[in-house]
């Protein structure tokens, strides 16, 4: 397996991670839509450049795929502190109505 392949893979399971945290933080059928919505935003286009990269044999570096990685990373990371932000609120919020 080649390393954009891994990286990948790697890439698109912390999406996946980052969204599953928010998932259990905000358990609501409206806001389930728009996170699968968002998932599939911010997963799709790595995942396109990346079969694109392995079908297609390009003579120079693929911008494209660069560019998709970068998005997918920031997208994650954003997505990632969000959960992480709703999380801790969420367990702060039971934690002040256990104590009333």
């Amino acid at each position: 397996m080649s390393n954009f392949v891994t990286l990948t893979i790697a890439s698109e399971a912390f999406l996946l991670l980052s969204f599953t945290i928010i998932f259990l933080s905000a358990r609501n059928a409206k806001k389930n839509v728009l996170l699968v919505i968002l998932f599939i935003i911010g997963g799709a286009p790595l995942l396109y450049l990346a079969i694109d990269h392995a079908n297609s044999d390009y003579l120079d570096a693929n911008i494209g795929l660069g560019l998709a990685f970068m998005f997918t990373w920031l997208y994650s990371v954003i997505a990632f502190i969000i959960g992480i932000i709703l999380l801790v609120k969420k367990k702060s919020n039971n934690n002040i109505s256990k104590e009333q």
